[in-house]
């Protein structure tokens, strides 16, 4: 009867074996997708990376729990649910890099299932041992965790003790269980079984994540590498063609590099190497999480900007470029600077392979290389970054906002800067190359003591937005006696929302508030609405969308007025230019201001 009773019970025994251990290596590869995005995943933004170790959390104890009540009505089963759940919560203590909170959240799930099984008996020695015993260990597993994971052994030996402590303690009944020997001798034989397969299973996982990153990024700056660039442009090309979206590619390379390594060694072009890598990636990281740098050769570099046009990216690659151009590289005690040639290009419907865009980026790089380097190419034109003082005088023009809810009353004025040529005796765009913000500061002052209106909307760009030094002086600006009563700040693009979200609290703080203009299809909607609840106001231009139907010009500020209505944000609609469109704009809802050459023309300030 003893054999029958044996081989009656291994059969059920080795079917949940067998589900265990296919569940738990499913989970576990699971767990370690989540687990590289949230620790490993340098390209991975701030807010990921925490919205990823929640989610390491919720997994693992979500997941456990779920087994363990499911242990209370489950019969025979009710073993293999909560030896799965605990070895959940076991392994995930066993994590890289967790901070205190995180392995405290995860030990006191354990010990709240681990009360769960013993409420029948919580004054009994067995269960005062058993507790002092998983204390004891949660302790040493603390200290040395990654010990642990990497070595074999000691992970059995960590293991086996918990599962002896938790499954020889039990009291006869619990949480579903009748409790014997051999139901002892099944789970801890299961438990550690467990153990064996998934710790291979786990270095497997961690092993080929590490020759992935070693065939996919240079070892040296940790950017994405040729091979990754190869593979990723011909997938974004793709994408972008399905569905009719833009994409945009940009070429580097560094000025007299090779003059670099020759005079201080190629130490010093290492750290330079690695200086411009850092800076760059840092730059990128706060326009957006889809733009990707790649070290494509020795000095040379690739960025890959998917959705977005050239004109969005010009601001970019400057930021990206005067960033450079200002760094100072330390090396053996001497202060080294370095410049860099840019070319770009986008994709275009008559190209007939990725070749052709990368030709058009690097033949625009080399332009620069023959216009004396140190500067920017797109398309075979020459950006205008460098201010011509001799030549150029700068003002800032106004053009008056008008409120429309109350008869079209002139509530601010929007400055926009311009330069006299006087070459061409004219006024024009200023150059790409953005004047310092005291500059700006003195030119707006001198603006608002010719103004009436001492409300006052300026454009800063993305670049400006984020240095802290330019906040500081612009909210300095805001609250001095000289300064204006109110103060918006107009931005042609939001960056990321982890850096829009700093920087608001700054620019509220100052009693400033920030607007975004040159919104408008719906392409723009998805790059902007993560950040609409940040903002204050946003801007439709009509001259943007002049070439389309009147419906659909109505239907366009329908849609961004229903944005901005949801989001209790203003709503300025610009571009009016004759009576029929001034008189039609207060017939639109959630329209909040209006500009445009009908009320007046961009003019300089006198008593404006």
């Amino acid at each position: 009867m003893y054999t029958y009773m044996n081989l009656e019970t291994v059969g059920p025994w080795i079917a949940q074996l067998i589900v265990a251990v296919f569940f738990i290596v499913g989970f576990i590869d699971i767990y370690m997708a989540i687990w590289h995005t949230a620790f490993r995943n340098i390209h991975s933004s701030q807010a990921k990376r925490v919205t990823y170790r929640v989610l390491l959390i919720v997994l693992s104890v979500g997941v456990s729990s779920v087994l363990h009540f499911a242990g209370y009505n489950s019969g025979n089963n009710a073993m293999m649910y909560h030896n799965i759940g605990l070895f959940i919560l076991v392994f995930s203590l066993l994590d890289e890099d967790i901070n205190f909170g995180e392995y405290f959240i995860r030990s006191a799930a354990i010990v709240i299932v681990w009360t769960m099984h013993h409420v029948s008996g919580l004054t009994s020695w067995k269960f005062l041992i058993s507790m002092a015993i998983l204390l004891v260990m949660l302790v040493i597993i603390r200290r040395y965790r990654n010990e642990i994971s990497l070595n074999l052994e000691a992970n059995i030996v960590t293991f086996a003790i918990l599962d002896l402590d938790f499954w020889l303690t039990l009291p006869l009944h619990s949480a579903g269980i009748a409790v014997s020997g051999v139901v002892d001798g099944e789970a801890i034989l299961m438990f550690l079984l467990m153990t064996i397969f998934t710790w291979r299973q786990y270095h497997i996982t961690v092993r080929n994540n590490h020759i992935s990153h070693i065939a996919n990024y240079d070892t040296m700056t940790d950017t994405k590498n040729y091979t990754a660039y190869q593979s990723d442009i011909f997938n974004l090309v793709g994408i972008a063609r399905t569905n009719q979206q833009p994409l945009t590619l940009a070429v580097f390379d560094i000025d007299r590099f090779k003059q670099v390594n020759d005079q201080y060694g190629h130490l010093a072009g290492n750290i330079i190497l690695t200086g411009i890598s850092t800076i760059i990636q840092r730059i990128l990281e706060q326009y957006s999480h889809e733009y990707q740098l790649y070290r494509t050769g020795g000095e040379e570099f690739a960025i890959i900007f998917p959705n977005s046009t050239k004109n969005e990216i010009i601001p970019v690659l400057i930021h990206c470029w005067r960033a450079v151009r200002e760094q100072k590289f330390d090396y053996n005690t001497e202060m080294l600077n370095v410049t860099i040639s840019m070319g770009m290009s986008s994709l275009r419907f008559t190209d007939e392979s990725v070749d052709e865009l990368y030709k058009r980026a690097d033949d625009s790089l080399y332009d620069s290389k023959g216009h004396g380097r140190d500067t920017i190419t797109v398309d075979g034109k020459e950006q205008n970054l460098t201010d011509d003082a001799d030549n150029l005088t700068y003002a800032y023009f106004v053009q008056s906002i008008y409120d429309t809810k109350s008869g079209t009353s002139h509530v601010a004025n929007e400055l926009t800067l311009h330069c006299y040529d006087h070459r061409e005796h004219a006024w024009i765009d200023p150059p790409r190359g953005d004047l310092n913000i005291d500059k700006k500061i003195k030119l707006i002052q001198d603006a608002l003591i010719n103004s009436a209106c001492k409300n006052i909307v300026i454009s800063l760009s993305t670049a400006e937005f984020l240095n802290l030094k330019v906040t500081r002086k612009v909210i300095d600006f805001r609250k001095s006696v000289d300064g204006p009563d109110k103060l918006f700040v107009e931005l042609d693009r939001l960056p990321t929302v982890e850096s829009l979200k700093q920087m608001m609290v700054l620019y509220h703080q100052g009693d400033i508030k920030v607007m975004l203009s040159h919104v408008g299809n719906n392409r723009h909607f998805e790059q902007v609405s993560p950040g609409l609840e940040l903002i204050d106001g946003i801007k439709l231009t009509m001259q943007s969308l002049r070439d389309r139907s009147s419906e659909s010009l109505k239907d366009n500020i329908q849609f961004w007025g229903r944005i901005a209505n949801k989001w209790h944000i203003d709503f300025v609609l610009d571009g009016v230019l004759n009576e029929q469109e001034a008189k039609w704009v207060p017939t639109q809802n959630y329209i909040t201001y209006v500009e445009g050459d009908f009320f007046d023309h961009s003019r300089l300030p006198i008593s404006a």
